[in-house]
């Protein structure tokens, strides 16, 4: 039976913001407990149903979601929802091997929803929830790829992000997103010296986490340059 999907009938795509933001160091954190892991992923999850706004989209994806925002602002106030609400959690989790550390990129270009793809295939049609779970487009893989160049705790912007974006919005300049603002200054401050202390119980342990010395190295330099004022 052909596996029928017309591309014909795709909708235009529309340009908007996407974010990817998923646990640092999930692979290895599941080698060694499922349940620790899943504290974490479930966490950061109810994180972004908490911080969900109106006029954008969450998709989950095991270990981090994408999340699509037509308006910038928007956007900025979920992902600033989400890093408060985790950086919380991080900041009144006593043991460092119950912490988890979380970061994300956000680009910016033209994306389709599985939600518009119905009129493409009749089981799409059939399938809704199935179907409402895809999100195709370049700056999911921006998006993700950009992750890794973020420090715990922040954010990278695509240069998608930085130049493209609309006209009449103010580009984000720096490649570095920075969520603090007044109300979240107390978490902000308290985060950098608890991420400084659990790298350093980190490196103390490397080679029983498998997390390589260099990369706590290269991430505590991240966090005192993202941290700075």
């Amino acid at each position: 039976m052909p596996l029928g999907f017309n591309a014909g009938h795709l909708p235009e795509m529309a340009s908007e913001y996407v974010a990817w933001v998923d646990v640092m160091g999930t692979q290895v954190s599941m080698s060694r407990s499922i349940s620790a892991t899943a504290n974490f992923i479930f966490k950061l999850h109810i994180a972004a149903l908490r911080a969900q706004v109106a006029g954008m989209r969450i998709y989950p994806v095991m270990d981090g979601f994408y999340a699509s925002a037509s308006d910038k602002n928007r956007m900025l106030t979920f992902l600033r929802n989400v890093f408060r609400s985790v950086a919380e959690e991080f900041n009144t989790t006593a043991e460092s091997h119950h912490r988890f550390m979380i970061r994300g990129g956000l680009a910016f270009g033209p994306v389709i929803h599985g939600h518009d793809v119905g009129q493409c295939a009749p089981e799409l049609q059939n399938n809704a929830s199935y179907r409402d779970s895809v999100l195709l487009g370049m700056p999911m893989v921006q998006a993700h790829l950009s992750e890794r160049d973020a420090p715990p705790f922040g954010v990278f912007v695509h240069e998608s992000a930085r130049v493209f974006a609309p006209h009449g919005t103010d580009p984000l300049h720096w490649i570095w997103w920075k969520w603090k603002r007044d109300e979240e200054l107390a978490t902000w401050n308290t985060l950098k010296d608890q991420l400084i202390a659990h790298l350093a119980w980190c490196k103390a342990r490397a080679q029983a986490i498998l997390y390589s010395e260099d990369r706590i190295e290269a991430h505590k330099k991240m966090v005192e340059q993202y941290f700075q004022d």
